[in-house]
């Protein structure tokens, strides 16, 4: 086993176990949360994810939330870094558009802080070379994300929010030619970062 091939299992298994610690905490939680009835308080706001920044990319996302609940419209570009692609293969970019709707628990949800999970629909266009060839091949997904995280607030309008979560891939092409070479598209693939969000 190589050490690419080492570090990229376990990124898998690191965020595979996040999203699953995550899920199955916030259910066991729900059940020890009190019923609380008041009046429906509309909240805006917007995210941004540090991640795709790091790799050259950008993140930007809109939300409306309403009680315990939120939902995100997002846009963002990612471009993966070396060891995460396939042998033979660099510069998958992918621009990625997202309809997500989450869940807060805690005595805070209805202030859209605290544990969250949430998941959603997207759509990949993705490109990606040969490390032989300057030539990109292009290709799309739709993907089904699923994820969670904590929602902490450092000032009245402005929060932190480390997150987990995978994405899978339910349709699109999953073996692309480039350049004479065969690259396979992932079913899954996990993602950890953190936001930076505000909210009005």
């Amino acid at each position: 086993m190589t050490v690419k091939t080492l570090l990229k299992t376990i990124v898998q298994v690191l965020a595979g176990a996040g999203v699953g610690l995550v899920l199955c905490a916030s259910s066991a939680y729900a059940d020890d949360i009190p019923n609380q009835a008041g009046p429906a308080v509309w909240t805006f706001g917007s995210e941004l994810d540090v991640l795709p920044y790091i790799t050259g990319g950008y993140y930007g996302s809109a939300f409306v939330g309403c009680s315990d609940w939120r939902l995100r419209a997002v846009a963002a570009r990612t471009t993966l870094p070396s060891f995460l692609v396939t042998n033979g293969f660099e510069e998958k970019r992918t621009d990625a558009y997202a309809l997500l709707v989450d869940r807060f628990f805690g005595a805070r949800r209805e202030r859209l802080e605290g544990l969250w999970i949430g998941g959603g629909g997207e759509y990949w266009r993705s490109r990606i070379r040969t490390e032989a060839s300057s030539q990109f091949a292009y290709y799309s997904n739709v993907v089904l994300t699923a994820g969670g995280g904590y929602a902490w607030k450092v000032s009245r309008h402005v929060y932190v929010n480390p997150w987990v979560g995978g994405h899978f891939v339910v349709s699109g092409e999953r073996k692309i030619q480039v350049s004479g070479e065969t690259y396979e598209q992932p079913v899954f693939t996990p993602e950890v970062s953190v936001k930076v969000g505000v909210t009005f």
